[in-house]
């Protein structure tokens, strides 16, 4: 990482410019990566979904001019219940979506995934992994099936899906590729050694289980180049049962692996993230001590860097986080559901709304709700459709979120 000061003339660092890869940004805060399953079913292709008009609609409503929007988890292989790019069908669908990002000025980044072990559709497609090793409990709550460790072949057929994933994602219109190598999918299920039980080449030790990764990296770059490229980790995240040990150590060697690279950024979920319990639990049960300090010390400031997890309107300028170059953006998830005009409700310091987290994943038999239908700021409602949602939006009492780290009040952020 390699911190942009501000321009002249600019106090505050959050909206000032910075360049990652080929993608010219004129402001700091970037959409972060989340499904939202508001994909529809392929007729020609069953098995499959793609992306749809809605979708457009979600994504164009949080675009800003220079603003960076992460996609939604697109598979670049194996069929899910969201929208992939890996048929000619898909990569169509998506291009109305980019389309309408590009025509309000933002810069939009397509990450790739693959569920490996997690996923829980069953099909004829089989269900691989870096090992025999069965997740517990799927995300919906049912057992795991025992994945097929993969071969060499496997290995190698999936990297050059992902690389042609990559290029259909460019073909697509899409600025650049972000790989998620986090939340123990499947090229994280070759990281964790509670996962990676292989005694070949891709397990066994540290250097061997970043193996497939770095393979993984380095064969999407070939397809795309360098500037189009990015990666996501969560080193210390637990989310699928990733529960790996030496974690500081692992993700260190994979970072001075790849420190050399010249790709438009690297992207960390922060350690007190998670999906599925408090940040104070988190860090308690890490030790309280855990940093990304590390991993940054090995990147050796040659990459930018897009931090991600727990932010809001206060504690991102509290944090000094971009002040103290740990780093160059950063990403927000939960709060751009349901502020769709989140960047200008942090600078101009406007209340946000809080989210709704049942209605975060589809399907719904109503799928535009808490969707598309979030209000913008009544100060930024200068349009007859941001009006219209507006006045719809004031009946449903919506409930403005407290500042501060404790993000919903339930407990999970």
């Amino acid at each position: 990482m390699s911190p942009q000061p501000p321009s002249e003339g600019s106090t505050d660092i959050l909206f000032s410019p910075l360049t990652l890869g080929d993608m010219r940004l004129s402001h700091r805060i970037a959409m972060a990566p989340m499904t939202r399953n508001r994909g529809v079913a392929s007729l020609k292709h069953p098995g499959t979904f793609i992306a749809c008009p809605l979708m457009e609609e979600y994504y164009a409503q949080r675009t800003t001019q220079g603003g960076l929007l992460i996609s939604e988890a697109i598979p670049a292989s194996d069929p899910n219940y969201v929208p992939g790019i890996f048929t000619e069908e898909q990569v169509e669908s998506w291009k109305p979506v980019v389309e309408a990002v590009h025509r309000l000025g933002g810069l939009f980044v397509a990450q790739l995934w693959h569920a490996g072990r997690t996923r829980f559709v069953q099909n004829e497609f089989p269900i691989i992994s870096s090992s025999a090793i069965p997740i517990t409990k799927t995300f919906m709550g049912t057992p795991g099936v025992v994945p097929q460790a993969m071969t060499i072949e496997d290995i190698e057929r999936v990297k050059e899906e992902y690389a042609q994933a990559a290029a259909n994602c460019i073909a697509a219109g899409f600025d650049a590729v972000e790989l998620h190598a986090a939340n123990g999918y499947l090229p994280e299920a070759f990281l964790h050694s509670n996962i990676n039980k292989r005694t070949d080449s891709y397990g066994g030790s540290p250097e061997n289980r970043n193996r497939f990764v770095v393979e993984l990296c380095d064969t999407i770059t070939q397809a795309v180049g360098d500037n189009k490229f990015s990666l996501r980790l969560s080193p210390f995240g637990f989310f699928n049962e990733a529960r790996g040990e030496q974690r500081v150590t692992q993700w260190t060697r994979l970072c001075q692996e790849i420190s050399g690279r010249n790709w438009a950024y690297i992207h960390f979920m922060e350690p007190r993230y998670d999906e599925m319990t408090s940040g104070s639990d988190k860090l308690k049960e890490l030790g309280g001590d855990a940093s990304l300090k590390p991993f940054l010390e090995a990147l050796g400031g040659r990459m930018p860097v897009i931090v991600a997890g727990g932010y809001d309107c206060e504690n991102v300028r509290t944090s000094k986080v971009l002040e103290e170059g740990r780093a160059d953006v950063v990403a927000f998830g939960r709060y751009f559901t349901s502020n769709p005009d989140l960047v200008y409700r942090l600078k101009h310091k406007k209340p946000l709304v809080e989210y709704i987290r049942p209605r975060f994943y589809g399907p719904f038999p109503d799928p535009e709700t808490a969707y598309t239908d979030f209000p913008f700021s009544p100060e930024n409602s200068n349009t007859p459709e941001r009006k219209a949602l507006l006045e719809t939006e004031t009946a449903r009492n919506l409930i403005v979120a407290e500042p501060g780290w404790q993000l919903s009040k339930s407990g999970v952020q």
